[in-house]
């Protein structure tokens, strides 16, 4: 995975002012959104990023001619109305999406489910496959669009007091006996990084609808314009960049963010400081432990997300992917999945050709990882050796003569993910979304820090894209109103 070519550079060092209104620290997708409409207000905004691109996981990379997608396949709520689509559209962002119907495939053993683009069409694709839940099903929906309303708004309401310390199993447990309708409505469980046993029914909520009811799309030319094109406009509002450049601490004077130390000894003078990277890492490394000791320790406490291997196969001419569909590849036999080994496979050059020389393919393959695993890991080489023969393996029930046709072969293991992010043993989705670390548990904007906000999927609301850039911009408009109630 390493970094392509050809994005904006980093601003020379004489180009920067001798103090800026914000720093942001890491260009994940909420840091650059956050940093957009900051920049936009008329704000000088500096971001500054360890990674020589901008994006987080929202990257993308080059191998002999095929353009491989990091770790993000595909973006939700991208429509007029939803939160990236009016996320876009109030920064004056134009660029093109491919929309994904059907949304996603669940392939189980023995049976498989089409999830179509449409909300009401998959609950009568569900009623009628499952007829004794007809009125469970239609039930279960109109509450669960009514619990997602109620997160997206962040108002108090009588579902969220319900469910806001419920797993989703016990969600779905209050609605249906069917164990293969649970099993169904759980499927996408990937998409958060916990199964639904032990993942918060409303994270399951934010992202399950959020999909079903906004789409999901795929950005034309890769995942990696989606975040350029964010960042390109920070940079038309005036906003400055400094990438391949570490922050080593937020510097601070008695218990207020004044700026950023960078290793390279720079230091960086700023009203307000804006942390988009691992909170660990901001607490226990930037900061030094100088805040509240009970702050300090809620966040010891707190547990990070799952990692995951990806690999990336580039594919040569004439092998037939018609049959190959996108979607999650479970193991599992019922809804508590209990040791399922998933992988979800994506197809990106059935979307958008141009991502691969042609007439040529790639295939991502996002594989789960157990929990402990990066602590397990004795040798990284040999680990990625062997996952990457048994997904192959895998693949080969379904494309026999796969190995015939593979010219590029790349992966990333989580001590890849940590490597190109800094995120805890590669954490895919900041904390895990357990009902304890979820809604109001899920830690604020604002911090025991003077002038030191968070943003991004350590913070509320949580992971995914949409999550992320309904951070970033909820972190800018909580600035502004401060600044506004200062003057």
């Amino acid at each position: 995975m390493v970094p392509s070519t050809g994005y904006i550079r980093s601003t020379k060092n004489d180009l920067l002012y001798p103090h800026y209104d914000v720093v942001v620290i890491g260009t994940g997708i909420a840091g650059l959104v956050c940093g957009a409409f900051l920049a936009k207000s008329g704000k000088r905004v500096l971001l500054v990023e360890q990674h020589s691109i901008p994006g987080g996981y929202c990257t993308s990379f080059k191998r002999k001619g095929f353009t491989f997608d990091a770790a993000v396949h595909h973006i939700g709520g991208c429509g007029r109305w939803s939160v990236v689509g009016r996320c876009l559209k109030i920064l004056g962002i134009e660029m093109d999406f491919y929309p994904l119907d059907p949304m996603d495939h669940l392939i189980f053993p023995g049976f498989s489910i089409e999830i179509p683009a449409d909300l009401d069409e998959y609950i009568a694709r569900l009623q009628n496959r499952y007829p004794s839940e007809k009125d469970a099903i239609k039930n279960f929906f109109q509450d669960f669009i009514k619990l997602y309303r109620a997160t997206f708004n962040n108002e108090k309401s009588q579902i969220i007091d319900k469910y806001k310390n419920h797993t989703y199993h016990d969600m779905l447990h209050d609605y249906f006996t069917t164990e293969e309708l649970k099993m169904v409505l759980s499927g996408q469980w990937g998409y958060i990084g916990l199964p639904p046993t032990q993942a918060s029914a409303i994270a399951m909520c934010q992202m399950m609808i959020n999909y079903l009811k906004d789409g999901a799309f795929f950005p034309v030319g890769g995942t990696q314009e989606f975040a350029n094109a964010i960042f390109k406009k920070f940079i038309d509002f005036g906003g400055h960049v400094m990438l391949s450049s570490r922050a080593e601490k937020i510097v601070l004077n008695k218990k207020t963010a004044i700026g950023v130390k960078l290793q390279n000894g720079k230091e960086i003078v700023a009203s307000l400081v804006v942390s988009n990277i691992d909170v660990r890492q901001t607490f226990f490394e930037l900061l030094k432990d100088k805040i509240d000791v009970s702050f300090l320790q809620k966040i010891e406490g707190m547990k990070e997300s799952c990692s995951f291997f990806l690999l990336y196969l580039g594919l040569g001419s004439n092998i037939d992917l018609t049959g190959l569909k996108r979607g999650f590849y479970h193991t599992a036999t019922d809804s508590r999945y209990q040791d399922d080994e998933w992988m979800y496979i994506s197809v990106p050059t059935k979307i958008c050709p141009t991502l691969a020389p042609s007439n040529k393919q790639i295939i991502s393959v996002v594989v789960s990882m157990k929990e402990g695993i990066y602590k397990d890991v004795k040798s990284w080489k040999s680990f990625k050796e062997d996952i990457i023969a048994n997904t192959i393996k895998r693949l080969e029930k379904y494309l026999p003569e796969i190995k015939k046709y593979i010219e590029v072969k790349e992966a990333a293991t989580p001590k890849t993910l940590e490597r190109y992010t800094l995120n805890t043993h590669g954490a895919a989705y900041g904390w895990a979304v357990t009902p304890d670390q979820m809604w109001e548990n899920r830690l604020p904007h604002e911090t025991p820090v003077d002038n030191l906000y968070l943003a991004g999927h350590w913070t509320r609301p949580g992971p995914g894209i949409s999550a992320v850039v309904s951070s970033g911009w909820s972190v800018a408009n909580l600035i502004m109103e401060n600044w506004r109630q200062m003057i």
